[in-house]
């Protein structure tokens, strides 16, 4: 809490505001007291340490792409000691478009302590759904999604009101020869992209006689869902989405055989 603006200021007080005990030994000259006060040198009285505050508050209110936290901070005016409460504002997202990175990283040592109040979406990136490879036998396995916040020391999170997840696993592809259906094609369903942006697997249909293929459902914007792409081509529509979101739709199939 803010020291007061206003009445006498106790040496007490400024001790708590430390983060001492309110009979720790303490004067004015002191570093961490010059450092509270924002006095480096010269003369300094209690009348500098109205209204000062040994936390630095911040609230996030703009999307945030895989984020390192320490050093976005320390852009912001934070001093790299005392102690952080970080609020993320009602519908951020802090995301990744890798499942290699997370979202949010702490980055680094926060030596007055941090705290983390979450009132947004922090989510990792979702992976990519398996598919057969247009020669018709590779299969490409789905890929796992990536995390959402990596530590790097000790941190109070309040999430009542927000959302934090890992991105979620790719789909599995699927393959099958419905003869009672169809005599000369085989058919394949690619698997959808995790949730968090995650790309569907592409479609190859199999048929020999002529062929109608589709290519990668595209990973949703921001909080919207992924949508089907429907291209002539195999390999069109390979877009990693721009942020996370929903997962990618899986490719579709337009059959060509004789039933």
């Amino acid at each position: 809490m803010p020291l007061p603006l206003t009445g006498p200021i106790s040496l007490a007080a400024v001790n708590l505001e430390l983060g001492r005990t309110s009979d720790a030994t303490i004067s004015l000259g002191e570093p961490a007291v010059r450092d509270l006060a924002g006095v480096p040198t010269g003369p300094i009285g209690k009348a500098d340490l109205r209204g000062k505050s040994a936390s630095f508050a911040h609230t996030i209110t703009t999307h945030q792409l895989q984020l390192n936290l320490r050093s976005y901070l320390l852009e912001q005016g934070w001093d790299g000691a005392s102690s952080v409460e970080l609020t993320v504002a009602a519908g951020i997202y802090i995301w990744s478009d890798d499942t290699a990175l997370p979202a949010l990283d702490m980055g680094g040592a926060f030596p007055g302590g941090l705290t983390l109040i979450n009132r947004g979406f922090i989510m990792g990136k979702g992976g990519d759904g398996g598919y057969l490879q247009s020669n018709r036998t590779t299969y490409v396995t789905p890929t796992p999604g990536g995390p959402a916040i990596s530590l790097t020391g000790p941190i109070s999170i309040d999430n009542a009101a927000g959302y934090i997840g890992g991105g979620g696993g790719g789909g599995a592809g699927q393959s099958g020869k419905p003869d009672f259906i169809f005599s000369r094609q085989d058919l394949y369903s690619p698997g959808g992209g995790g949730a968090g942006g995650g790309r569907g697997g592409p479609a190859n249909n199999g048929d020999t006689a002529g062929t109608s293929l589709s290519g990668f459902g595209i990973g949703g914007a921001i909080g919207q869902a992924g949508t089907t792409n429907t291209s002539a081509n195999i390999f069109a529509g390979q877009t990693i989405a721009a942020h996370g979101g929903s997962g990618g739709a899986s490719g579709t199939v337009s059959h060509r055989g004789t039933l």
